[in-house]
């Protein structure tokens, strides 16, 4: 049987689905994607990986200096002179005059000239005035210079360099050059003049193409010019800019053979052919060709847009065959010693565990010339039962048992149940074809074959997706439809098969198992007519046909066995082999299908107690034993109470696949553990309902619980059983109290249905800190015990400062702070449902009062009370008033401010304003000076807050001469006029609840201004 080989799909899983990858170096630029889809493999634009970020290496301060470095203002010089009469040795700086001056010499010119003339004039200079004298000297500091930088490069501005750098120095420090940017037109100018730069030269090495720099100099990069691209068989494919003489439409054209040389030429030295894509005046692709003539491609030319594919112009490699998959040395054989599939599978040096029912050979169809695979016998060929010539360029693929195993893996089998369509991403280039041939054929033998409808009832593996199925993508979909059904062995799954093999051996390559294996139609009727002796074949289902039963679940070897070999739980799971970590051990099931009456039963049975020898029951042919973990457990439990965000959505699970946290399970299964379930609640680590077969231990009850936690009351264990029934019709039930200390306090059984719970140790601390802060002594959180009351915190806190302000102590409750924003919010709700009314009226009020009213609701609802309470703080009036001193709460929070010499004022005036204290001043010189009340102001219901937040009302008029006490720190409000919400059912409350907002507002106000 031949199977072509979809050439749609690259081998590169990397460029699945047509995605191209991104450089390292940063995401590609739009000519980079454009010419990568046209070539259909990534292509980069050449030359900008030398401004590439290079993390770890710092550049030096400045680079070496050569004999031919111009100096310049700003240059540091050491001078050594050597002689009896004016010895010295010191540093000398070219200063803005460009000179520089040497003890006892006359000023040297500096600026302009190179390191190796100012040497030679200074040691004239000192050999005509120092006699007897020698002079040396060395460039100690370089100069900096400022370089603009502008155009399409990371940052451009102005960028300092040392006084040796290059054009290329500069453009590193702007960040490089963007990838829209020209490498071949970059522009220096200098004091007028320009000249153009091609950094292809820097690229290729070539003289002068980096030149030096001088101050006030200024680069220029434009944008890109024209470009072509050069992939294939070229030593460097990539985007290539034009040369400006080279993107003309006239003379100075780049030649094929040029464009091929800028891709540093072909990868081998063999004749090429060069297939030119250019664009049309439509924008299509028109193809040109020149194959293997060098003269032709010296001749034609490319012009901008262009895309070049230089490919052999023959396959180089003959009279080979090649080897991969499972062996040890994978690769190309002479096909002169392999002619045959004996010869060649006699050479190679297979690993351990290589599958040889199936394997595939590559070959090339001489009618069609495409590439097909056909199914090769490994074990008959080492037989000699069977062998086949070989030709060059065949490749045969050797597949290992974990290959194999994939073959039944979840992300396959998810495929086969959805028809090709999967909720996780693919793995791997070959479930991608995979997914295409279910899709693409749904009624074919893989979508609708007995071996889709088997995989349903499949426990699947967990392996990795094989790296043969990424180099091969068309294998995976070749194996499966080669695949036998393979159960009633350790390792029940997919099994390719060449052609009719023995069942011995596909139970071999399954881990062993039943002797007594056949084929059969269908997995319903195993055991019954239809065996075929002969050996299995594509898509036939192998399987047990003796009495069988099947261990699932949570364990370590799930699988099939023999009745015979297994007639009892205790004999299945009584030597504790099967056992993985965190088994739950007090509950299992036996699900049990009766063929006469066509029902299924569910049996519960405790694991625990089969593995200790305590129990046991028969099993009978057909039965699935089910264990769980204890992550099953909890999620199920969650799911029937009704709670699906732990456990999933409660439905039906595969029958032998494992119910795990995630996974679905029969509602008949759920329903059976709430039934037998034992809930514990109280001081325990992991609280809940656990199912349970029959009395337990409670000591086995609380351990499934996680155990008791460190506050557990050991002797008040409170268990709450079902009575045996009185009366008909009803259940009583009772409670008793047991010590775990006791002798047979563990020994305590409970059953389906009871509950336990342990009480709590009474813990007097409370749960959450209580935090103060200001003017103590020693701020922050505090753990407190219940019934601790201010004062006792206050000593631990060290006492207050010399600058604390007690009657100005803000004390902030969490429980009042909800209860205050629920209030706002109910008075919000109140609002607009009174706008509801009123907009009904035939007469409803002017917009403008609505719309006023709406922006109160939105002030009452986005209100953050702080919750404040008026408290006594002052240590010395706690001692004298014990009464006073307030109970904490958990989550309170006490401030104790600097004593303040300002009196605030909010609310309806021109100029909120924190001002001066005096005592000469009341409530409306306060106002005065915060500009007045403005025309939303209602004057007569103005209060002042206290400093200790308890509020006093103001008598404001220029008839009243009584006066209202002002404390420091206190806060005059004054609150807006209720008049535009005449309209509310409560009016005569309004007024009220716009000075409860004011006072919340004034609240967070002080605390924040604090």
């Amino acid at each position: 049987m031949l199977f072509l080989i979809g050439s749609a799909i690259g081998a590169d899983r990397h460029h699945a689905g047509g995605r191209l990858p991104e450089d390292a170096a940063g995401p590609s630029s739009p000519i980079e994607a454009a010419f990568s889809r046209r070539a259909g493999a990534p292509m980069k634009l050449y030359g900008y990986e030398l401004f590439a970020p290079r993390p770890g290496k710092v550049p030096p301060s400045f680079g070496t200096a050569q004999n031919d470095y111009l100096l310049g203002p700003g240059d540091e010089l050491r001078i050594t002179i050597h002689g009896a009469a004016y010895p010295s040795n010191r540093r000398y700086m070219v200063d803005s005059n460009g000179d520089v001056v040497v003890d006892h010499l006359r000023p040297l010119r500096a600026a302009g000239r190179t390191i190796a003339e100012l040497r030679r004039q200074l040691e004239a200079e000192v050999t005509l005035s120092m006699a007897g004298h020698e002079a040396f000297l060395s460039l100690e500091g370089m100069r900096r210079m400022g370089i603009l930088v502008t155009g399409a490069v990371a940052t451009p501005g102005r960028h300092e360099i040392s006084g040796s750098g290059t054009m290329l120095d500069a453009l590193q420090a702007a960040g490089g050059v963007d990838r829209l940017g020209s490498l071949r037109t970059i522009r220096l100018i200098r004091g007028g003049t320009s000249r153009t730069v091609d950094f292809y030269g820097l690229l290729q090495g070539l003289d002068g193409s980096d030149p030096a720099l001088r101050d006030g100099d200024r680069i220029v990069v434009p944008p890109i010019g024209p470009t072509i691209a050069v992939a294939g068989e070229v030593k460097r494919p990539g985007i290539y800019e034009l040369a400006p003489a080279e993107a003309q439409a006239d003379g100075g054209a780049l030649s094929l053979a040029d464009a091929v040389a800028l891709a540093a030429g072909p990868i081998q030295p063999a004749p090429v052919r060069i297939v030119r894509f250019a664009l049309g005046g439509n924008g299509a692709e028109v193809p040109d060709e020149a194959a293997g003539d060098p003269d032709e491609s010296r001749i034609r030319t490319v012009a901008a847009g262009d895309l070049l594919i230089v490919t052999p112009t023959r396959d180089h490699r003959r009279g080979t065959v090649t080897v991969t998959g499972h062996v040890r040395q994978p690769g190309p054989r002479a096909l002169a010693g392999a002619e045959t599939l004996a010869s060649l599978v006699g050479s190679v040096d297979l690993l351990t565990d290589p599958y040889l029912p199936f394997a595939a050979l590559e070959t090339t169809d001489p009618r069609s010339l495409a590439r097909v695979l056909s199914p090769v016998d490994l074990q008959a060929v080492l037989d000699a039962r069977s062998d086949r010539l070989l030709a060059g360029g065949d490749t045969l693929i050797v597949l290992g048992s974990s290959d194999i195993a994939f073959l039944s893996s979840q992300p396959v089998l998810d495929l086969l149940r959805r028809g090709g369509r999967s909720r996780a991403p693919a793995e791997c280039a070959g479930l991608e074809v995979l997914a295409r041939r279910l899709s693409g054929d749904p009624e074919g033998v893989l979508a609708r074959g007995p071996l889709a409808r088997a995989a349903k009832d499949l426990t699947p593996s967990t392996v990795p997706c094989p790296r043969v199925f990424d180099d091969h993508p068309d294998l995976l979909a070749f194996a499966m439809e080669h695949a036998v059904l393979v159960r009633g062995v350790i390792r029940p799954g997919f099994y390719p098969a060449a052609d009719r093999s023995d069942l011995a051996t596909l139970s071999r390559a399954a881990g062993g198992g039943h002797k007594k294996l056949g084929v059969v139609s269908d997995a319903a009727f195993a055991g019954e007519s239809g065996s075929v002796p002969a050996g299995a074949g594509v898509g036939d289902i192998v399987d047990s046909v003796a009495p069988r039963i099947e261990l699932a679940g949570h364990t370590r070897f799930p699988g099939t066995r023999l009745l015979s070999q297994t007639p009892s739980l205790r004999s299945l799971l009584g030597n504790a082999n099967q056992a993985l970590s965190h088994l739950y051990p007090l509950f299992g099931v036996i699900e049990r299908y009766d063929r006469r009456r066509l029902t299924g039963r569910l049996i519960a049975f405790s694991p625990h107690e089969v593995i200790q020898g305590f129990s046991d029951r028969p099993l009978a042919d057909g039965d699935t034993v089910r264990l769980f973990s204890f992550a099953d457990i909890r999620a199920a439990m969650a799911s029937a109470a009704g709670n699906p965000g732990r456990a999933g959505q409660a439905g039906t699970a595969p029958a032998g696949g494992s119910a795990g946290p995630g996974e679905m399970m029969s509602p008949a299964l759920l329903t059976l553990m709430a039934d037998r379930s034992v809930d514990v609640r109280g001081a325990v680590r992991e609280p809940g309902a656990y199912p349970v077969d029959g009395a337990v231990g409670l000591d086995l009850l609380l351990a499934a619980a996680g155990g008791l936690s460190d506050l557990a009351d050991r002797n008040s264990v409170e268990i709450t059983g079902r009575e045996p029934p009185g009366d008909p019709g009803s259940v009583t039930s009772a409670r008793r109290v047991v010590s775990l200390d006791a002798a047979n306090g563990l020994a305590a059984n409970v059953g389906p249905g009871d509950a336990v719970r342990v009480n709590p140790l009474f813990d007097d601390r409370e749960p959450y800190a209580v935090t103060i802060e200001g003017e103590v002594k020693r701020p922050g959180s505090f753990d407190v015990i219940r019934g601790e009351r201010l004062s006792s915190l206050l000593k631990r806190a060290g006492g207050l400062t010399e600058q604390a302000y007690p009657a100005g102590a803000i004390f902030a409750r969490e429980s009042v702070r909800r209860q205050q924003t629920d209030a706002f919010a109910a008075i919000a709700r109140n609002i607009e449902r009174d706008i509801s009314v009123v907009l009904a009226r035939p007469d409803p009020p002017p917009a403008a009062q609505i719309e006023q009213a709406r922006n109160l609701s939105t002030e009452f609802r986005e209100a953050q009370p702080i919750g404040r309470i008026t408290v006594e703080a002052d240590p010395a009036r706690l001692a004298l008033h014990p009464d006073l001193d307030i109970v904490l709460e958990p989550g309170d929070r006490i401030f104790f401010p600097k004593r303040p010499l300002t009196v605030t004022v909010a609310g309806e005036v021109l100029a909120p304003a924190s001002l001066q204290f005096s005592p000469a001043k009341n409530a409306d010189d306060y106002i005065g000076e915060a500009g007045g009340t403005t025309q939303y102001a209602d004057a007569s219901r103005a209060f002042v807050m206290k400093p200790d937040g308890s509020a006093q009302p103001l008598k404001i008029s220029f008839w009243n001469h009584q006066q209202t006490a002002l404390l420091p720190g206190s806060t005059i409000i004054v609150p807006r006029d209720p008049e535009p919400f005449h309209f509310f059912r409560f009016t005569q409350n309004v007024g009220g609840l716009l000075s409860q907002l004011a006072v919340a507002a004034a609240a967070v106000f002080v605390l924040t201004d604090r």
